[in-house]
């Protein structure tokens, strides 16, 4: 028999607990739409903010790549390389460019080449001042991928989450 302890006109049944059930879902629903937006706001769901990006420092200089990023989606590696007076090595593994094809070099590298089981992208010393360099990137398939990155001799091994 249905909870009858409201006054309620007769034929009419009292579903206050369904509803109460309704409104509970509902609550828990905002606090997972809440998470998904506070963590695209920081970045856990690809391009943009503190949690897709990372930053290695190198003997050479520094690399900022994304850590999370969109399958098929453009994204940025930027190159810092420190005043030097011999020409910049930037290297890639082949595994990079299975994973990113490089769409553009800003500057343009002086020379590319390949030594050790890795692509070089050379470019011009300054001795005087740091550059930056951005290579524009896209992902070409989705899952955890790893390469190695590096400047010069120094190179490390690195993750990235390609998201669907």
């Amino acid at each position: 028999m249905p909870n009858t302890s409201r006054s309620l006109p007769e034929g009419i049944e009292d579903h206050t607990r369904f509803q109460e059930r309704i409104w509970h879902a509902q609550r828990w629903a905002w606090v997972g739409f809440a998470a998904i937006l506070i963590s695209a706001l920081f970045g856990a769901l690809g391009r943009g903010g503190p949690l897709s990006q990372q930053e290695t420092k190198l003997a050479g200089g520094s690399l900022e790549l994304p850590i999370i990023t969109r399958w098929n989606a453009p994204d940025e590696l930027r190159v810092f390389f420190l005043p030097s007076s011999s020409d910049r090595r930037f290297v890639v593994d082949p595994d990079f460019l299975t994973i990113f094809s490089i769409e553009s070099i800003e500057p343009p590298q002086k020379a590319t080449d390949y030594e050790n089981g890795r692509i070089g992208y050379v470019f011009p010393a300054d001795a005087i001042a740091a550059s930056q360099v951005i290579l524009r990137l896209q992902t070409q398939k989705p899952g955890l991928r790893s390469f190695r990155i590096g400047i010069g001799q120094d190179v490390v091994e690195r993750s990235v989450i390609v998201l669907p």
